[in-house]
């Protein structure tokens, strides 16, 4: 028995969509725009930067300790100004902060039971300084949001009706406290990092949430990377972390980020300040041009140090960037692509056939793989993923 999965999926995806799964794209309500024209919006930004500061920024770590006590936190001389004025240097359209990581740490002084900045050595809104610093400049703000949190205990399994309230109050916080929000980038669901599945935590609760606080507030969800490129799958823009391996294809039509790092990771260490920098060359020539020609765009990673500045190199290599690229304005059109957003209503569901050969059977049909099944494959992805050949699964990270 030979089974085209990605067929078969693609109309189990098609019969999940409901009315209320496209109202992103639909304008009801005053100043409310079309998916599509938020999408081109978000593209013609081209180049961004991302800005990790965290609890991991003093502890010389990727993922912070969630049992560690918050006062180590103390960027005592923070200076969003300069972060601005480093991303105008290079021509940037907008930034985006991590106002929560993993380890479950709020750079704004929440008011739900997380620990933040005000049980720090540095009480002071990290968020808002940011988001004034950017706006003043006339970039863009966007927002980095973790529902992974290891502090909480929102974890694979253990997400229950109190954590999703928990999450739905955080966002409502930075929703509403900051002003407008370009995009809203999630991490922690489907990945391999994290392995909290739609299945367990309903994205649709979350992304209708986000909605309705800010339906103009594109949503950007940072996942395995083996759905199939040519539709929407639990976002609205495409997330390729670069760093991590997921390349984008190089045929790509959907609206899409590419995230990587200037210094080595995501997060500050010790020897940043005399580190060799991805040249800007590079930055230009290799990964912005061709990426804003597949309807993509770059957000490269800054990470500041103890201090909450950017190094001095880091800045250089930024204005150098500037030297070699401008925004040359509007992108090409984008094409209006499927959303799914709804859950998978094969995952986990009873399947039959009238006759199988001994390796293979109905239910690898329907197993969370969108490549074929039937025989042993050597076609390489075009998802970012490793080839399989016969294996149930596929991991980018």
């Amino acid at each position: 028995m030979k089974i085209s999965r990605r067929g078969f999926n693609y109309g189990l995806a098609a019969t999940a969509l409901s009315g209320k799964s496209l109202l992103a794209s639909e304008a009801c309500g005053s100043g409310q725009k079309l998916l599509l024209q938020l999408q081109q919006e978000f593209l013609d930004l081209r180049f961004g930067m991302f800005i990790h500061l965290n609890m991991a920024t003093f502890e010389q770590r990727e993922w912070g300790d969630p049992k560690i006590s918050p006062k180590i936190f103390n960027p005592a001389h923070l200076h969003t100004n300069q972060w601005a004025e480093a991303a105008l240097s290079a021509n940037m359209g907008y930034g985006c902060l991590s106002t929560k990581h993993h380890d479950g740490f709020c750079l704004w002084p929440t008011a739900t039971k997380s620990p933040s900045v005000k049980d720090s050595s540095y009480p002071h809104d990290v968020v808002r300084s940011y988001v004034d610093s950017f706006r003043q400049k006339g970039l863009k703000v966007c927002l980095y949001y973790s529902i992974l949190d290891l502090r909480a205990n929102i974890r694979p399994y253990h997400i229950d009706a109190e954590k999703i309230d928990l999450m739905k109050a955080q966002l409502t916080e930075l929703l509403t406290h900051y002003g407008e929000i370009t995009a809203l980038i999630i991490d922690g669901w489907s990945a391999a990092w994290s392995r909290i599945y739609y299945d367990q935590l309903p994205f649709r609760t979350i992304y209708d949430h986000i909605k309705s606080l800010q339906p103009n507030c594109l949503v950007a969800d940072h996942n395995f990377g083996t759905y199939p490129v040519a539709l929407m799958y639990y976002t609205d823009i495409k997330e390729y972390e670069q760093h991590a391996g997921q390349l984008i294809p190089q045929d790509s039509v959907i609206p899409s980020q590419s995230g990587t790092t200037l210094q080595s990771d995501w997060f500050w260490k010790k020897d940043y300040p005399n580190q060799a920098l991805r040249p800007a060359k590079q930055i230009v020539e290799e990964w912005l041009l061709p990426l804003n020609e597949r309807h993509c765009n770059l957000i490269l990673n800054v990470a500041p140090n103890t201090d909450g500045r950017f190094d001095e190199n880091a800045v250089a290599r930024l204005a150098e960037v500037g030297r070699l690229w401008k925004n040359p304005g509007s992108t090409r059109q984008v094409e209006q692509s499927i959303q799914i957003t709804t859950p998978n209503l094969a995952f986990a569901a009873p399947s039959y056939a009238s006759s199988i050969a001994d390796t293979s059977g109905p239910d690898l049909a329907n197993d969370n793989s969108f490549r074929p099944r039937g025989r042993p494959t050597r076609d390489k992805p075009t998802d970012g993923s490793r080839s399989i050949s016969n294996s149930r699964s596929a991991s980018t990270r």
